[in-house]
């Protein structure tokens, strides 16, 4: 204790014997205070900020708090969405609906004369996202058609009563008059076996 006491004397006596230092202790402080003042100023910013965001959001959130029109819109929505869902056609499994597919795909395709080369691969078949018992059916169309047959083929595909997509369509008109469909069918699962 007793050389800290000493320290302080000494620094006691060179502050008397020395006016700038006092001067030089005295903006030591003062800059310190103002940084001290200006982190606080920043701080305080940051935190009325987000007091106000969170004021905002919590508005919104009373603003709809009343309405039951989103309730509403929910059933309307899950209602549409069964509606289309009892569209589709029922399958038991994934083949069955492969099977489906091309054998309307042959359907449509059968009044094309052998020349014209029209071959039918269904690809693959796999679950819709956020619908586990509705499955998608790919399948590949190739042919020698005119571009009326092609227009043609077309509209049957568009006629369809169930749900079928044109993914891409390719079609050359050239000497060889070729065509190139891939089509996407959906079907519901109603068995055991879903994919």
């Amino acid at each position: 204790m007793k050389a800290f006491e000493v320290q302080i004397r000494e620094l006691k006596r060179q502050l008397e014997t020395s006016p700038w230092l006092k001067w030089a202790g005295v903006a030591i402080a003062l800059l310190l205070a103002a940084f001290a003042l200006q982190s606080m100023e920043g701080w305080r910013a940051g935190r009325q900020k987000a007091a106000i965001e969170a004021e905002q959001n919590l508005r919104r959130i009373l603003s709809l708090k009343g309405q039951d029109a989103w309730l509403e819109r929910e059933k309307n929505a899950r209602q549409l969405r069964d509606a289309l869902k009892a569209q589709l056609p029922g399958v038991s499994t994934p083949g069955m609906a492969q099977a489906a597919l091309q054998s309307w795909l042959r359907n449509i395709t059968a009044g094309f004369e052998s020349k014209q080369n029209m071959t039918i691969r269904v690809n693959r078949s796999g679950p819709v996202d956020g619908m586990p018992d509705v499955i998608r059916v790919n399948a590949a169309l190739n042919g020698a058609l005119s571009p009326r047959q092609s227009l043609g083929l077309l509209r049957q595909i568009e006629n369809s009563p169930n749900l079928v997509v044109v993914e891409t369509l390719t079609l050359l008109s050239d000497d060889n008059n070729t065509v190139h469909l891939t089509v996407n069918a959906y079907y519901r699962v109603t068995g055991a076996e879903k994919p």
